[in-house]
């Protein structure tokens, strides 16, 4: 069998025997070795390797996305080749991730947990579920009662341990979501299940991986303070998109994959924290995943509506959940509607040439400095680091002052300026010279379909209400990428109508806040399984003239 031989730096070779003719992508997936926005499809050139020694003929696809001197350097994009002998080969360095957003509004509320535990008459302690006695514990045990919050997102995960008897949260942990590596976003998860063997318990794998890890993190951390084990831990509530829910159950999600987009179930969906999923929890701990609206409005969002209380506010809510899935829920006095749109990974800096995550290295805002041909950018980078790329943040940045200085037309197109450079016939916009970090043509394109979807959205469920964006009183703005982003960004790329600026908020991740809310209040899990039936769901794509709303949304 060939031999994979990775260097990196100084650490010691990894060496990995790989079965001859399989596909170099697929292969270091299976290792955890290498993600791509586009699920190994050739279209996102994002799984660079540095081929050291061994034989790889470039392919002609390459020739976008790497120069003659970086092709003649060994630079190759992995999902392109198989592997046919043995290859001594580099990874770009590893991401160090910035800060994963765990904190979200949350409302006031009274705690009446599902699971509770009582005295009996000898002095033992009785663990109920609603109303069912589920276990017998010998002697007073009611100071041992912990859950877990979860936010399971396309990008990230989050767990935090609650003490159920006090609602105090005593720790948190995150990570990225391991699932990335079979792409960014839901549509490609979702096609992934449908044409790969195993695909959806192969996702189940990776996503229970990930939760067993944040788990086992979490109880080391607290076992010397609180003593903390395993069997401690009673119960759990998840936030999720519902092809989250559908991949961490195991549910084929195939039926949201093809008209008319139809979810296996749209919940509540209450497992086995043992039986169902193995995690390292009690032997009665049962997992509570919220329910969904519709196949792309998840439980993310029903727990973003309960933890803002956007339904039993007066006024007019307007809550969106900017990401890869572009989710909103407008409130016009408690009556609520809700659409989604696929954003795509764009606003994560993927698909963008100089793309990367909100790591340290990246540009997370630009600034335009002067005018005319006398403009000069400004950068500020996540960790004060030398600049590797943009993030979602700083791309949006860059569009917006592109847009506020006339350098970019209303169609989208680049001007002619002094840093706007042809590169093989395409213009670039320069960021950075020194560093080689520029903005294409095509990167704007991406925002512009970006821009359309959000954009288009926003103005159907509008329109749809018989309202104008006047009336709307305030914008919840949720979500990872929401919150390093600055309110003169979203009107300034066009992502959120002018009008709003002012009355935009950020209310963080509130998919783990509902998560909480539902951990600690049966009557906000029966709130919340009410309203998903209450909303009313607006299919975009069935909408009449909806395309014309669209292809004029993605106009600057």
């Amino acid at each position: 069998m060939p031999r994979i031989i990775i260097k990196n730096g100084a650490d010691i070779d990894r060496v990995y025997e790989c079965d001859p003719e399989d596909n170099l992508y697929h292969f270091m997936t299976g290792l955890n070795l290498i993600d791509a926005p586009c699920g190994g499809v050739g279209c996102c050139g994002k799984c660079k390797v540095k081929i050291l020694e061994g034989n790889v003929i470039p392919a002609d696809a390459e020739k976008e996305f790497f120069s003659e001197q970086e092709t003649a350097a060994g630079w190759r994009l992995a999902c392109l080749h198989t592997v046919k002998g043995e290859l001594t080969l580099e990874l770009e360095p590893e991401e160090v991730i910035g800060e994963i957003i765990s904190k979200g509004f949350l409302k006031e509320f009274t705690k009446k947990p599902y699971i509770s535990k009582h005295l009996d008459e000898l002095g033992n302690t009785l663990v109920m579920a609603g109303n069912e006695v589920i276990d017998r514990e010998v002697g007073d045990t009611r100071n041992r009662l912990f859950g877990l919050a979860i936010d399971i997102g396309t990008t990230t995960v989050v767990a935090a341990l609650i003490d159920m008897s006090n609602g105090r949260e005593l720790s948190s942990m995150s990570c990225l979501n391991g699932q990335k590596i079979f792409g960014q976003d839901v549509i490609t998860r979702i096609n992934y299940a449908m044409i790969q063997k195993n695909g959806t318990l192969i996702q189940q794998k990776t996503i229970l991986t990930d939760l067993k890890n944040l788990i086992a993190k979490i109880i080391a951390e607290c076992h010397r303070e609180y003593d903390l084990t395993a069997n401690d831990i009673y119960e759990v509530t998840v936030g999720g998109n519902t092809t989250m829910i559908h991949l961490l159950a195991g549910i084929d999600p195939s039926s949201m994959g093809t008209a008319p987009y139809t979810p296996g179930f749209r919940g509540p969906l209450i497992l086995s924290g043992i039986n169902d999923l193995q995690l390292p929890v009690s032997k009665n701990c049962l997992v509570y995943c919220l329910p969904s609206v519709s196949a792309f409005v998840g439980g993310d969002i029903t727990a973003g509506i309960l933890a803002c209380s956007i339904q039993q506010n007066p006024g007019n809510i307007l809550f969106i959940d900017i990401g890869t899935n572009g989710e909103m829920v407008l409130s016009k006095g408690g009556k609520l509607s809700a659409c989604s749109c696929a954003a795509g990974p764009a606003l994560e800096g993927m698909n963008i040439s100089c793309g990367m995550r909100a790591a340290n290295g990246s540009i997370e805002e630009v600034k335009l400095r002067g005018d005319g041909a006398d403009i000069s950018v400004a950068i500020s980078v996540i960790g004060n680091e030398k600049p590797k790329g943009l993030c979602g943040s700083g791309l949006l940045s860059a569009v917006a002052e592109l847009n506020r200085t006339g350098i970019l037309r209303k169609s989208g197109r680049l001007l002619d300026h002094p840093l706007v450079e042809k590169v093989a016939g395409k213009k670039h916009f320069i960021i950075d010279q020194e560093n080689d970090i520029y903005l294409t043509q095509q990167d704007i394109r991406q925002v512009q379909l970006a821009k359309g979807a959000i954009l288009s959205g926003i103005q159907a469920m509008v329109q749809a209400n018989e309202m104008t964006f006047g009336e709307i009183n305030q914008v919840m703005v949720a979500g990872q990428f929401g919150a390093n982003l600055k309110a003169e960004s979203l009107t300034g790329a066009g992502l959120i109508p002018s009008e709003l600026e002012d009355v935009i908020t950020y209310v963080g991740n509130t998919s783990k806040s509902g998560a909480y809310l539902c951990l600690l209040s049966t009557e906000e899990r029966a709130t919340g399984e009410k309203i998903v039936d209450e909303v009313s769901y607006i299919e975009l794509s069935r909408l009449a003239g909806y395309e014309k709303l669209f292809i004029k949304a993605m106009k600057f």
